[in-house]
């Protein structure tokens, strides 16, 4: 079977990844931010994709939108950093490992171990980093991602505490027992926000159930009917049962009910049929069908107090329950206007449940099935509605069943639906900040503009308390301790507050070996050789080390001496024991603080070890042939220090090691990441701890990862644990939640640049009592707020709202100013597009076959950026031809026949009326796609844009053509050279934010040095704007368009002319007639005429004289020699002979034509011969004559 071949690129896709060389090559995205460093800044956040996913076309698309505005903000001069960001925690990587280990369900992760489950998790994220660099890289969008954010490292996560410190701080975290949306599937609730990202509609089965009223003895009998106004029991017929009618669309919720819920102020009847009477509102009745008699009409609040029968006698209430309460929330729109009330299982229920004092009753499990004694345990919730309802019809409890179309939440990560699900959770209480969320949101710009007021700011009007925790492992740990005795909770916000909290077990003073032989010649030394002994210098220094150890600390003398086993250890610390009269043979030699394994290079010049890497960081990853890595010995001196740790307790313990041994576990002590340890290193010099030098290790105990780096997740994070200060007994211990992954993006402009503490020396943060106020003026110290953010329209309840969340409870300025929410890519019919329906192409192979620039134009010009876009190829194309081709064939004209001398470096005054307009237009556009620009309409500025380039190429240079090709006037063709390339070179930079790549090439093209995205944005000048002359020459281009359709009626070719052409004075009042010539020209007339009594736009004079008719059959024929010249493949430069064979009429025309055909053509002569004697005639048919030609190359 024969491989199938990759499709070839097209030139337009190869012309774009040269130039994707060449800006690399010259690292043209860093001379752009060097070149505006000093500019004013521009502020951009990039919404954190996640990694462990392919890139689909909407990002793509988004993409381009980002950077369209940040190149156009970065060409009018302001300095316009761009750092990429990955979102990396949260339950779709959770679920992509499920999937990989056969994980059904999360007690199945506790038993493989959350360590290894997370550690996998974080390898996940990044699956697909290559084809998203790949993809943004080709797209053309310039973002570093070489220093991107990253929300799963330690500095990022220690923000996010912060930001969840000063919340609770303000009373807005809290825990509550609260009817939530809960993922069965997943194992957690989830937020408003992200319940909203996943309705679907489906099909349910809704019932109408008969609840029976409480039959009371003869003798309760007039009590009731006195409480109830004889509303019920009123007959005396014992066969006669009476019901209230409930519809509801969750039978699985019956067996919880505890009370129904009516409107005070809707009206209801009570309708009989046979033995049955039902309650049912007035309005609904309908819904029992025939032979059913209305009795009585009641209020709602009549009913109130009522007493019912238990529909399911599975549960016993351990309050009064089963009466009828008021609710404002019952309608009587659909259903039967009685609502029951399941308290755990609906948010109003709930509510109503806390106002009147009602049982709860909970008998589903956190799986979502049903727990004894339930029936139907063992069985998922919404599968049981048909065993439910077949129930209840043996009973004689049913009325009806309908099918019921709605919008179901459905799990936005695994697809699995939601139930509303009663437990306890962390909130923040975003209700109570709902005024302040509209008042912020008044501050942004949005596009488009509806969704300020309509999608986004609805949706902040009915703003809910945020979910805030997850019951789940990879993701940010919630920084909440609570007392296992008092209860006290405190919140955590920074790693030095925990670290003043939690400390190590015992204290540790590290010293290393004094001077050894090898030391004295920089030699290196690591396998422990025998001769490697202490030097004099190497023995006095440790004993003058500890004396000065005795006097600064003073009275601590070491319960615990630990050594390498090389000797130059076992010395120094044989020294240390006799300092302390210990005697030797209680020091303890443990392998696992013995030097780096250096491999090969051990015994050699130092030298030669270091030279081996590039950087200390890289000692970090790569290891020495035969050898280790700084990582590797970072694990092995950290997990010493946890074997030690857990060996002894309030001891003191001396730790004799070696410099790199040292280095590794006083930097993971501090908490300390790769850079900062290379930081520490570096400030201490050659070396980072003396021969000799004794120092105390930091106290703190922090959560280490298994290679000794801070690592606040799960598990790492539980361990963690320090006294109460409210009780003198209990411990803090950490709460199992985590956050909600949407708050690790909505806090991204402050954790990515880790406020506040890479901004305050005094480390603010890590204080236990912190300033409120440390956000005011955050501008000042970070980049803040964002000029400009993109995302989809799902965003709205996403990104875009947690962002605005997470400022207002901080008390912030809104976090952005101007917000694009981007509409859906759909496919060509208008379904969404899916890799399952395979109804889509891959967007990279569509800027294989047209160009990724054709795709972007595509993007920002077909419909305005909130409407959904669908997508079709042949759009497309569209798009190139109306962009790139125009451009291109734009580029080619100039290089074809403009001027190829030396230009003025200004424009020298202009005097041709067609110069002029094109000037006007010029200016014109740039005033208009800046205003548009600056309001963030792409649309409109790319219009504006095509518009301009279609003026351009088919009205200047079509009306310019004989001018740059016959060169009648040198004066004139220099002049007019310089506009057209003054024109290319502005229209080129206008254009580049929108296709980069095209507008380089043909920049690169003119002999440019630099690239053009290095320019300035053009600027209008006013002065040059005539819109007088434009709004004439665009009533010419009417005019024209008018009489070129009268041609086309008549079946008269344009290239025949004609006599007269009569316009409208009254419909085109064309004031500049000199404009006239261009619409002669145009529509190939001798004369133009004004008749204001013309009572149509135009009239044709259609007569052809046999001198038009002659002048005719010279352009036909200029024509089909003009592409004889192409088709040989011959410029303006080459000259030719031209021969040809006509009759007697036609070789009059000839002679007559003749010096004029020669300037058209490039011919150097005309000769007739005979048409036997040419060797390759070419034939031109006309209506009544034949010419054969042939044309030879000088």
């Amino acid at each position: 079977m024969e491989q199938e071949k990759e499709p070839q690129k097209s030139h337009f896709a190869i012309a774009e990844e040269e130039v994707l060389s060449w800006w690399n090559e010259k690292k043209v995205f860093e001379q752009v931010l060097k070149k505006r460093k000093n500019g004013k800044l521009f502020v951009f956040y990039e919404g954190p994709p996640t990694a462990n996913g392919m890139p689909h076309p909407g990002h793509v698309m988004g993409r381009c939108f980002k950077d369209l505005f940040l190149r156009y903000k970065s060409m009018q001069g302001y300095f316009v950093p761009r750092s990429a960001g990955w979102d990396t925690h949260g339950l779709p990587v959770e679920i992509e490992i499920e999937k990989k280990l056969g994980i059904t369900k999360k007690s199945d992760i506790e038993k493989f171990g959350v360590g290894e489950f997370n550690r996998l998790c974080k390898e996940s994220v990044w699956k697909y980093k290559d084809e998203w660099e790949k993809m943004t890289q080709r797209i053309g969008f310039w973002l570093d991602m070489k220093h991107p954010y990253i929300t799963y490292e330690a500095k990022y996560m220690e923000t996010l505490w912060w930001v969840i410190r000063q919340i609770f701080n303000k009373g807005l975290l809290v825990e509550d027992y609260k009817v939530m949306p809960y993922c069965v599937r997943c194992g957690t609730g989830i937020s408003s926000h992200e319940l909203a990202q996943g309705y679907k509609t489906v099909k349910d089965k809704s019932v109408y159930v008969k609840f029976p009223l409480v039959r009371h003895r003869a003798e309760e009998r007039v009590h009731e009917k006195a409480k109830h106004k004889a509303v019920f029991d009123e007959h005396d017929d014992p066969s006669v049962r009476e019901y209230f009618l409930v519809w509801t669309t969750t039978p699985w919720t019956l067996p919880a009910n505890v009370a129904l819920a009516v409107h005070p102020d809707i009206e209801y009847v009570k309708a009989k049929k046979e033995n049955e009477i039902v309650v049912v509102a007035k309005n609904r009745v309908s819904i029992l069908g025939e032979g059913w008699d209305v009795v009585r009409t009641m209020k709602g609040k009549e009913l109130l107090g009522a007493r019912y029968e238990q529909l399911f006698t599975f549960l016993t209430p351990d309050k009064d329950a089963f009466f009828v309460i008021e609710g404002d929330f019952v309608s009587a729109t659909d259903g039967s206007g009685i609502v029951h009330l399941a308290p755990a299982y609906g948010v109003d229920d709930m509510d109503a449940a806390k106002k009147y004092n009602l049982p709860i009753l909970h008998p589903v499990q956190e799986n979502g099935e049903f727990a004894a004694p339930i029936p139907w345990r063992g069985v998922f919730v919404k599968n049981t509605d048909e065993a439910i309802v077949d129930e209840l019809k043996e009973r004689g409890l049913f009325l009806k069943e309908e099918i019921y179309e709605h919008e179901y939440p459905m799990c936005w990560r695994c697809d699995t639906p939601i139930l509303y699900y009663a437990r306890k959770s962390w909130f923040i209480t975003m209700s109570s900040l709902r005024e302040k969320l509209i008042e912020n949101n008044k501050k942004v710009n949005w596009v488009p503009a509806h969704i300020k007021e309509g999608r986004f700011g609805e949706w902040l009007t009915q703003a809910k308390d945020w979910a805030f925790s997850r019951e789940r492992y990879w993701g940010t740990p919630l920084p909440v301790w609570r007392c296992d005795g008092c209860g006290k909770i405190d919140v955590v916000g920074s790693v030095a507050e925990l670290g003043e909290r939690s400390r190590l077990k015992n204290r540790y003073f590290v010293m290393r070996h004094g001077q050894a032989m090898f030391n004295a010649k920089r030699i290196t030394e690591t396998s422990g050789r025998a001769e490697n002994h202490l030097t004099k210098k190497g023995v006095l220094e440790s004993k003058t080390s500890l004396a000065r150890f005795a006097k600064k600390y003073r009275g601590v003398i070491p319960d615990v001496i630990i050594a390498s086993p090389f000797p130059r250890t076992q010395e120094t610390a044989r020294i240390v024991a006799e300092y302390f009269n210990i005697a030797p043979e209680r020091i303890v030699t443990d392998a696992a603080i013995a030097e780096i394994e250096i491999g090969v290079f051990d015994g050699k010049p130092a030298k030669e070890y270091h030279a081996y890497f590039s950087s200390y960081e890289e000692m970090f990853e790569k290891r020495p042939p035969e050898g280790k890595n700084l990582t590797d010995l970072r694990a092995r001196v950290t997990a010493f220090l946890r074997r030690i740790e857990e060996k002894y307790s309030g001891k003191t313990i001396f730790i004799v090691s070696h410099e790199y041994s040292v280095w590794m576990l006083e930097t993971a002590l501090e908490g300390f990441d790769v850079g900062e340890s290379v930081a520490a290193k570096k400030k201490k010099g050659d070396d980072y701890i003396a021969t000799g030098e004794i120092r105390a290790l930091p106290s703190a105990r922090l959560p280490l990862d298994d290679n000794g780096f801070l690592d606040l997740h799960k598990p790492h994070i539980d361990a963690i644990t320090f006294a109460c200060k409210g009780c003198e007994t209990g411990v803090m211990r950490r709460v199992p939640e985590v956050c909600d992954v949407w708050f690790d993006s909505g806090a991204m402009p402050l954790a990515r640049a880790h406020w506040p503490f890479a901004q305050t020396k005094n480390n603010l943060a890590g204080q236990a009592k912190q300033k409120t106020k440390i956000t005011e003026n955050i501008g000042k110290h970070i980049p803040y707020p964002a000029d400009f953010i993109t995302e989809g329209v799902d965003q709205t309840r996403g990104w875009f709202y947690t962002l605005l969340a997470v400022a207002t409870a901080l008390d912030m300025d809104v976090p952005y100013r101007n917000v694009i929410s981007q509409g859906h890519i759909l496919d060509k019919h208008g379904k969404k597009m899916s890799k399952s329906k395979k109804n889509y192409t891959d967007p990279l192979e569509i800027a294989d076959k047209y160009g990724i620039d054709a795709l972007r134009w595509f993007f920002f010009v077909v419909n305005p950026v909130g409407e959904p876009k669908r997508f079709d190829e042949k759009d497309v194309l569209d798009a190139q031809r109306k962009s790139v081709m125009m451009l291109i064939n734009f580029g080619n004209f100039l290089k074809s026949y403009a001027y190829a001398g030396r230009m003025p470096a200004k424009l020298p005054p202009v005097k041709n009326m067609l110069d002029r307009w094109i000037i006007s237009r010029l200016n014109h556009t740039v005033a208009m796609v800046t205003e548009a620009m600056n309001a963030y309409d792409a649309q409109t500025a790319g219009r504006h844009t095509a518009a301009f380039l279609e003026d351009v190429s088919n009205w200047y240079i079509r009306r310019s053509r004989e001018r740059f090709q016959l060169v009648e006037d040198v004066r004139d063709h220099k002049a007019a050279s310089a506009v057209l390339r003054m024109v290319f070179e502005q229209t080129l930079i206008l254009a580049a934010p929108f296709i980069p790549f095209t507008t380089e090439k043909l920049w690169l093209n003119m002999g440019k040095k630099t690239s053009i995205h290095l320019e300035n944005y053009p600027v209008a000048d006013k002065k040059r704007i005539d819109k007088g002359l434009e709004y004439d020459m665009m009533r010419i281009r009417e005019a024209a368009s008018a009489a070129l359709k009268a041609r086309a009626e008549a079946r008269m070719k344009v290239r025949q002319p004609l006599g007269m052409l009569t316009v409208s004075g009254a419909t085109y009042k064309i004031t500049k007639k000199e404009l006239f010539r261009f619409l002669e020209d145009e529509v190939n007339v001798k004369e133009v005429v004004v008749d204001d009594a013309l009572a149509e736009g135009v009239w044709l004079d259609t007569t052809v004289t046999p001198a038009l008719k002659e002048e005719g059959m010279m352009r036909e024929i200029t024509r089909h020699i003009q592409q004889a010249r192409k088709d040989d493949g011959l410029t303006k430069k080459d000259v030719i002979v031209l021969r040809y064979c006509a009759e007697e009429g036609v070789a009059r025309v000839f002679a007559l034509w003749g010096e004029r055909l020669m300037q058209r053509v490039v011919a150097k002569k005309i000769e007739y011969i005979a048409r036997d004697a040419m060797q390759a005639p070419r034939e031109i048919a006309g209506d009544d004559y034949h010419v054969w030609f042939e044309i030879q190359q000088q």
